[in-house]
């Protein structure tokens, strides 16, 4: 198999693919995966190392000083490079697992939560050692502490947000489409299955495991009533696959721009610049009105999508 075609084969597809992952972290990360091919690196190993680098990178932005913050620039972008590898040693090894699957999710919450925290740290120390105005709340006029706590919370539910729904739609695509995704509500009665196993054989699942496995499905469950459009999970009920693919794939293209590796290279770009309220605005207006604007596009496009009959 040659190098680009064993490239593409650890894709789940092009389509669904964001486009920074596919001209920058996906090509790094397959690197490192032919490199340490022929080592027993497994995916779950390679996704703890992700976290790590991630919560280090929080770590470094809190300190708020110009080489903390590109030193943590550095590694976040290490770290998606890191989480992108993961995912193609399991799919070029097939040795991924059901619970490395939410390992993967579970990790990116953990990271995202240290590099908000660090922003927030990082803009407060600068802004006390007065290193840098708040251009934002120059228009606000707000407490300069209580906005840059708002600004990070609202940067952060933010981008949980708009990668909440790019996710959502991407599998939706995947499914429809590939076949490559379960549902949602098949997600849910699958991993119900491994949780009455658990149950019924304590030695089944380690208590890891088992924490993991109830927040996925609490997470689901959310997803469930959060989009209010989850009937073409019915396998009763489909779209044509054909109709499908060419309403919705220049659409979920334009939805990929809300995955969390545009947040991811956001961070980065404005961390080398020392501007990290810049990101947290970003995140917070233009992405947010990009996202409204989409939903919108999508609800109308769903409703003009026949099933078949």
């Amino acid at each position: 198999m040659g190098f680009l075609k064993e490239y593409k084969s650890s894709l789940k597809a092009v389509e669904v693919e964001e486009i920074f992952d596919l001209i920058i972290f996906r090509p790094l990360a397959f690197i490192f995966v032919k490199a340490t091919y022929s080592i027993n690196i497994k995916p779950d190993q390679v996704s703890v190392a992700a976290m790590f680098f991630g919560s280090i990178a929080g770590v470094l932005f809190g300190f708020g000083t110009l080489t903390s913050v590109s030193l943590g620039a550095v590694l976040y972008f290490l770290s998606n490079v890191l989480d992108c590898a993961d995912g193609q040693i399991a799919r070029l090894k097939k040795n991924g697992t059901k619970v490395g699957r939410i390992v993967d999710g579970f990790i990116d919450y953990i990271v995202s939560i240290f590099i908000f925290f660090g922003i927030a740290f990082g803009l407060l120390k600068q802004f006390s050692a007065g290193e840098i105005n708040l251009w934002g709340n120059s228009f606000l006029q707000m407490n300069p502490y209580a906005y840059i706590w708002i600004l990070s919370v609202l940067g952060a539910i933010s981008s949980a947000f708009q990668a909440f729904y790019f996710d959502f739609y991407r599998n939706k695509f995947l499914e429809v489409v590939f076949g490559k995704a379960s549902g949602v509500i098949d997600e849910i009665i699958e991993f119900e299955e491994e949780k009455r196993k658990f149950i019924e054989d304590p030695q089944y699942a380690n208590f890891m495991e088992k924490i993991l496995i109830n927040v996925y499905l609490w997470y689901s469950r959310l997803q469930l009533n959060i989009q209010k459009d989850h009937e073409h999970n019915n396998s009763e009920d489909k779209p044509d696959a054909k109709e499908y693919y060419n309403k919705n794939r220049l659409l979920l293209r334009m939805w990929s721009f809300m995955g969390s590796t545009t947040h991811i290279t956001l961070c980065v770009i404005f961390g080398f610049m020392n501007n990290l309220e810049a990101f947290l605005l970003f995140c917070i207006l233009p992405l947010n009105l990009l996202m409204l604007s989409l939903y919108f596009i999508q609800r109308i496009i769903n409703k003009n999508i026949t099933a078949p009959k």
